[in-house]
């Protein structure tokens, strides 16, 4: 687990208590989180700190979640996204992958199997 002590991780949901469970679930496997409810805020921290893999929802409050991808891959190409949504229609998925997501999960959230697609991306 001290390995994975450096490996910055930012949460994007428009759910304070989506964010929270989150971060805990990944600060106790190891990683550090921050987090943003709202499309300008998680820019802002994407351009002034550097992440290791971002995990988005597709619902935000002032913004839609796949023009948010598409701009998170402008500022930060090579960085692992993970799509986190409730929205479990195949266009969705589709949507998210052509986005530039790496990975998408439906809510609610296989913990364990998230973990280990985050531990696999951040490799």
């Amino acid at each position: 687990m001290e390995l994975l002590a450096y490996k910055r991780i930012l949460c994007i949901d428009n759910s304070k208590d989506d964010c929270e469970l989150f971060g805990f679930v990944l600060a106790q496997a190891g990683y550090k989180v921050k987090s943003a409810q709202v499309a300008e805020a998680a820019l802002q921290l994407i351009k002034a700190a550097q992440f290791d893999l971002c995990l988005a929802s597709v619902s935000l409050f002032n913004g839609f979640g796949f023009s948010l991808i598409e701009k998170i891959r402008i500022a930060s190409p090579r960085v692992p996204l993970i799509v986190c949504s409730a929205d479990v229609r195949l266009v969705a998925w589709k949507q998210a992958i052509k986005a530039g997501a790496w990975a998408f999960f439906e809510k609610p959230i296989d913990f364990d199997r998230l973990l280990a697609t985050v531990t696999r991306l951040l490799q």
